[in-house]
């Protein structure tokens, strides 16, 4: 599962190298708000989707087909956001083309899917599959964009191939690992996701919406480029945690079902400290090679300042462990106080970028970082508090 997840972030990040140096700063541009648009639905609707998944197949429930109701819903909202932010927006960040409406609608559906998918056999505890569902993905994404780049060298091409590799989820057949008691959910599932929801909605607000707030606060295409690609591969580890917490969820859930509170507000605690510590580390590493990681990968002319890079990476990490203590509440059901912490972040990050001045990338770094610093210290708090 972690080979897996290693490998899922390193093809996704190939793909966006790859056709980011294929088309350049500007002719990227689409893909780069694509890919965001697509990221901030899916982790704000389908990872609560595939945790819930997780949680009632850990417990020992059959997930279909009780859990596709949730699912063609979650879905169907993000296909009708997605859809109506890329049509409201098609001239000034799709170049006019109708084509990318269609492909967020599609994406939507087929990550679905996956996400479900993945929640069955993390739930399971077939973690092996859950790596192989990754693996399977990101290649033929990347096959798919190589593909099509090669054919026809524009953007919308590298939007089809984001399609093909959400349902190659198909291949695997992992309906056939859904055994367990067919009984309806205990609770109903949408008091579950609506906190989860609540709380996606901020923390993916904070992470992945970098590259739209700079181009409100008037970044030229070519850096809403540069402020895209540096948050998205310096969000790699908390790309692995989405990844790698269905792993984590089922042990957490054993802890909870047997009453030991004690147990998981220590849990939380030490995320709390461990997230503090590895901010600094991170914001450190971000100033020294940060931009020399970003040219590894692209062009140089994608290579952000030592500033963005530091302050890019020590929110992330800060992200990533509050993510971490997140998942006692989930365990718990306590959704609603996951949203109560991410929001205050995020109202917060809102704030800080409204009264911050200086370019619009630094702007956006420096308010992600405060907001992800009041969030992570909010979920511990909420997380050890009974």
């Amino acid at each position: 599962m972690v080979a897996g997840s290693l490998i899922g972030a390193v093809g996704a990040y190939i793909f966006q190298a790859y056709g980011g140096n294929e088309l350049g700063t500007e002719a990227f541009a689409p893909i780069a708000q694509l890919w965001t648009v697509f990221f901030i639905l899916a982790t704000v609707l389908l990872v609560p989707l595939e945790q819930y998944v997780t949680r009632e197949v850990a417990s020992g429930r059959k997930a279909l087909p009780h859990d596709l109701k949730p699912a063609v819903v979650m879905a169907t909202i993000g296909a009708l956001v997605g859809g109506g932010f890329v049509a409201l927006t098609l001239d000034r960040l799709f170049e006019g083309n109708w084509q990318y409406v269609l492909q967020i609608v599609l994406l939507l559906f087929g990550y679905a899917l996956l996400f479900v998918g993945k929640g069955i056999l993390a739930g399971r505890r077939r973690f092996g599959e859950v790596g192989w569902v990754l693996v399977i993905e990101s290649v033929v994404r990347l096959g798919a964009a190589v593909l099509v780049i090669r054919l026809v060298t524009d953007a919308v091409s590298l939007g089809w191939a984001m399609v093909i590799g959400g349902f190659s989820i198909l291949a695997m057949r992992w309906w056939r690992h859904d055994t367990g008691d067919s009984r309806a959910p205990a609770a109903p599932s949408f008091r579950f996701l609506g906190g989860y929801v609540g709380a996606t909605t901020s923390s993916q607000l904070l992470l992945s919406a970098a590259p739209i707030a700079a181009a409100a606060l008037g970044a030229s295409p070519a850096l809403v480029s540069i402020v895209f690609v540096t948050f998205t591969l310096f969000r790699a580890p908390l790309t692995l945690i989405f990844a790698l917490q269905g792993r984590v969820l089922p042990y957490l859930v054993g802890i909870a079902g047997s009453g030991d509170r004690t147990g998981l507000a220590r849990i939380a605690g030490i995320v709390m400290v461990g997230g503090g510590t590895l901010a600094a580390l991170g914001g450190l590493v971000g100033w020294l090679v940060g931009p020399d990681v970003v040219t590894l990968l692209f062009d140089p002319e994608f290579a952000p300042t030592p500033t963005v890079a530091a302050l890019a990476a020590a929110g992330v990490m800060a992200a990533a462990t509050a993510q971490i203590a997140g998942q006692v509440l989930v365990a718990e059901g306590r959704t609603s106080r996951m949203s109560a912490a991410w929001i205050a972040g995020l109202v917060v990050a809102v704030i800080s970028l409204l009264l911050l001045s200086g370019t619009p990338d630094v702007r956006v770094a420096l308010a992600f970082v405060i907001g992800e610093g009041v969030a992570l210290v909010l979920m511990a708090v909420l997380a050890i508090r009974s």
